[in-house]
């Protein structure tokens, strides 16, 4: 595969700025594999944790997160729901997207809010109708095992919490059943329908945007916050910190944007992301090879372009029914970690949190699934040099997953077909029919970042 940097169009920004909401019957569709998976790993119930950063699991049926306090939902293998809130969020049990029961517990709340008469934890776990005739699996956000199978005893939820559950139900019941939900190829989660793809496409491409709109306007003298203003958008909740950085990072440790002005030569960071993808792009603030190599002398030679090459690769390779451990092998073979110190896993699903899990480990037996959404994301660490990064969203759908997106939502199919065209016609990259681009910046790479009409493509002639 040859690279070369090439006069190319820029993608066109292509946000639809209209959210989708998911469905009662997604909903719907979400209760029942949860249940199921209940059923045939014998769990009588869940006790699924929340807080503001880590909301996902209890969102994924009640449609909301309990914001600035902590949450728990109870769901028995029947499907009868009840949430346990504090003070601002108790409210909102009746809004909850499953039918739901509701348990006020000032001890969710913030710091010396009104605790009333005030209870240990335990007597609010025993409000609630929970199913105790088998195992009770308490959910958290961390995949502790990699074992499907090992309904473990390590939780990662707080303390007392977890000490009231022992005290409730007898410590022998409670087994970790995080995977039900997060597993990358066996968890609830892994993978998604039409409507759902629909749903985080909207937070994908609005990254998208934010990204290319910020890189668009990088010039000299130009301040992080004004960055930053461009890649914060319409109100939207971001689930990872927002990063417009210029030179040095971290100096005085501080990860925030600062009103530092942009400088030639400078390090470029910037980074935002939204329920359903993020996008980002770092690099250097020049405007042509010659520039680049005078303040990273061999970084085009020895970080760039072999960086490009192995995003190709990965969009080439990335397919429904491979095994996680062969693709991460593959990929290692290809572009390998001792040259080119990547440590994390070579990409990882998304969803409404930015990292969810990932198959791509060593050892992973995990099978990429039908409607899983991926994040091209793999971080090159090479002594010497900046880092690169050109992060963006996929999603993978059979025909039949595709006839539905075509049907249920024939704006974001028309979409897909242009960012895919964009790809071939200006980047010489084709994705194979199952890979959908949930971004219109995939695969762009500008490695002069004051320089707009280039871009890095694959160069196929002979």
């Amino acid at each position: 595969m040859n690279i070369k940097v090439k006069k190319v169009s820029s993608p066109r920004p292509d946000h639809s700025g209209e959210p989708v909401l998911l469905s009662d019957e997604t909903i719907e569709q979400r209760k029942q594999k949860l249940l199921k998976l209940m059923k045939d790993n014998e769990l009588s119930s869940l006790i699924v944790y929340a807080d503001k950063e880590h909301g996902s699991n209890f969102e994924y049926l009640t449609g909301f997160i309990p914001r600035f306090e902590e949450g728990l939902q109870i769901l028995n293998q029947d499907g009868h729901s009840t949430l346990i809130l504090g003070n601002e969020n108790f409210n909102k049990v009746k809004f909850s997207r499953v039918k739901s029961e509701g348990v006020h517990c000032p001890l969710l709340s913030l710091p010396n809010q009104p605790m009333n008469d005030f209870k240990p934890f335990h007597t609010y776990l025993e409000q609630v109708d929970i199913n105790t005739s088998g195992k009770i699996g308490l959910v958290g956000w961390k995949l502790l095992s990699n074992d499907f199978d090992d309904f473990h005893q390590n939780f990662d939820m707080p303390a007392f919490i977890v000490n009231a559950c022992q005290d409730v139900f007898g410590k022998e019941k409670l087994v970790n059943a995080t995977q039900v939900y997060m597993h990358p190829s066996k968890g609830a989660r892994a993978n998604n329908n039409a409507n759902e793809i629909a749903h985080y496409e909207y937070g994908s491409s609005l990254a998208s945007d934010a990204v290319l709109s910020a890189i668009n306007e990088l010039e000299e003298g130009i301040k992080e916050t004004t960055i930053g203003n461009l890649l914060n958008r319409d109100g939207q909740y971001q689930n990872v910190v927002t990063i417009s950085a210029f030179g040095e990072r971290f100096e005085h440790a501080n990860i925030y944007p600062t009103n530092r002005q942009l400088k030639s030569g400078d390090k470029v960071a910037v980074t935002v992301s939204y329920k359903g993808g993020l996008s980002s792009r770092s690099g250097y603030a020049v405007s042509n090879l010659e520039e680049l190599e005078s303040v990273d002398e061999g970084y085009f030679e020895n970080v760039v372009i072999p960086y490009f090459k192995a995003y190709n690769w990965w969009l080439k390779n990335i397919s429904i029914g491979v095994k996680g451990e062969d693709f991460y092998n593959a990929f290692a073979k290809y572009y390998p970690q001792e040259t080119y110190g990547w440590e994390l896993c070579p990409g990882h699903l998304t969803s409404d949190e930015e990292w969810m899990s990932s198959p791509f480990y060593e050892g992973s037996d995990a099978i990429v699934q039908n409607g899983s959404i991926f994040q091209v994301d793999f971080i090159p660490v090479q002594e010497g040099h900046n880092g690169i990064s050109a992060e963006s969203t996929i999603a993978l759908a059979d025909e039949g997953l595709i006839q539905e997106i075509k049907e249920q939502y024939p704006l974001l199919w028309e979409r897909i077909e242009a960012r895919k065209m964009y790809l071939k016609e200006q980047l010489n990259i084709e994705l194979k029919s199952e890979v959908l681009p949930l971004a219109s910046t995939l695969g762009y790479y500008r490695p002069f970042l004051l320089n707009s009409e280039k871009a890095l493509v694959i160069d196929d002639e002979k």
